[in-house]
């Protein structure tokens, strides 16, 4: 009975002005800063006139003059009172839904609908809030490298990917080996423009947004080697650095586990040098690495000596065509180690963790190492644990062991205070010590649920 008194007097709203209120008359929408807040509307609650029926909520806004006949209508649900925009957010919506285009201004309406779950009859209109957008031209979510340097040359349609960087929007890398030659940047695979070439000097981009624009300068790349490539497209510059990069962003685990089918290896969060291939290998028997996927004509990570059996810290090298040189190991599962800037592999036998546990400023256990939160082994898979409950804002990491002198095995995140992703994303395994000691840094308190896999190295961290 407690329950529904307190749904009842959630539910009752008394007679009051049912207004809609936004801060802002004219709003330029902001290109440098996509994810920051441009406008937040609110409105008050309406009444539903003492019957303690509840209220639901639309949000409504359309082109000035349009009468609301058509524009979005957005069910926001009971008990909400806002509607928060980013910058990014609306002006895509204001260039693909309303059709505005880019760099203008255009007058929007925006009102709010009640309707009480009690009828028809009670639907209630607040009043209507005019604000001037002003649009930009928007700034790709994505980024390919071209030309004559690159690795597919100018082909649009194998031009190589350029990675997001994490916490700066807009801005993309590359680490690989460019050949001696010219080198641009296009926004979508398979279609030239709109593209970046050369500014004014070699640290400045051009935007190039139809072929009308005659200035399409590249970048030289004036010897062949292994470089770092950095684009941001909110400030319009890069940096080309020539220097300490893998010479391979991919690589293929292949033999007799795998029938001869090509399984791509993952690469290490904190070292792009490194790759991992962890999973049960069923009877074992031959394998190499191959660095260009089906192609059995490319180079291969070998070892030295042919047949050579598992174990750590083990020479390798690389090369295409015979001696056809592979390892040969033992039936079971396994944790496969490359390490490209060393020239050494290990190859250990894996043997899962009957726990795992989680500790931190927020869980309940806090950093009391004697009595962390113990997760869930699936009956199904000793690989994988879960847990779903309460977590606190604060920071997070796995011991696989609990060892009170904090010099046990841990799983800890790709980079220091990482926002947990909501879906899988990599870990770092230290055995021996938290090192690097990277937390995962919750920045909302709410319930979470989480799936780690001990063997791929995988957890997913998710606020339901």
């Amino acid at each position: 009975m407690g329950c529904k008194k307190e749904d009842y007097m959630e539910l009752f709203k008394e007679e009051k002005p049912f207004e809609l209120k936004a801060p802002k008359e004219n709003v330029a929408l902001d290109a440098a800063n996509p994810e920051q807040e441009a406008i937040k509307f609110t409105w008050t609650a309406a009444s539903n006139h003492g019957t303690n029926a509840a209220i639901t909520y639309t949000f409504q806004m359309d082109v000035q003059g349009n009468n609301f006949a058509g524009g979005i209508s957005e069910n926001v649900g009971r008990e909400a009172y806002e509607r928060v925009y980013k910058n990014e957010e609306l002006n895509n919506l204001l260039l693909n839904t309303f059709k505005v285009a880019a760099d203008t201004e255009v007058t929007m309406e925006v009102r709010i609908i009640a309707q009480v779950a009690s009828g028809e009859g009670m639907k209630q209109h607040t009043n209507v809030k005019t604000v001037v957008f002003k649009t930009h031209t928007p700034i790709s979510n994505t980024l390919y490298i071209i030309g004559s340097a690159a690795p597919h040359g100018w082909s649009a349609d194998q031009a190589e990917e350029m990675k997001p960087v994490e916490g700066t929007p807009k801005a993309f890398a590359w680490s690989g080996r460019l050949s001696a030659g010219e080198i641009k940047f296009i926004t979508t695979k398979g279609q030239f423009i709109p593209s970046y070439g050369k500014g004014s000097n070699n640290s400045e981009l051009h935007f190039r947004k139809t072929d009308a624009d005659t200035s399409d300068e590249k970048f030289t790349i004036a010897e062949s080697g292994v470089y770092t490539v950095k684009v941001n497209l909110i400030n319009l510059t890069i940096s080309i650095t020539k220097g300490e990069a893998p010479e391979y962003t991919e690589l293929w685990f292949v033999g007799e586990p795998t029938g001869w089918s090509f399984k791509k290896m993952t690469i290490d969060p904190a070292d792009p040098f490194v790759f991992h291939y962890n999973a049960d290998l069923g009877n074992g028997g031959e394998f190499k690495i191959g660095t260009k996927e089906g192609d059995w004509l490319a180079v291969f990570f070998r070892p030295k000596e042919n047949n050579t059996a598992e174990g750590s810290d083990l020479p390798v090298k690389k090369w295409a065509g015979d001696p056809d040189n592979k390892w040969k190991i033992a039936a079971g599962t396994y944790k496969i180690t490359l390490n490209t800037r060393t020239m050494k592999i290990d190859i250990v036998p894996f043997t899962p963790y009957t726990g795992m546990y989680m500790i931190g400023s927020a869980t309940d256990a806090g950093w009391d190492i004697n009595n962390p939160i113990a997760m869930t082994v699936d009956n199904s898979n000793p690989n994988v644990f879960t847990w779903e409950g309460d977590l606190k804002a604060g920071e997070l990491k796995f011991s696989c062991d609990k060892k009170s002198d904090w010099g046990g095995d841990w799983f800890l995140a790709a980079k220091a205070d990482k926002a947990p992703a909501g879906v899988e994303e990599p870990m770092i395994f230290s055995a021996h010590g938290s090192n690097p000691d990277n937390k995962w840094k919750i920045s909302e308190a709410g319930t979470y649920k989480i799936s780690l896999n001990q063997l791929t190295q995988k957890v997913i961290i998710k606020k339901q």
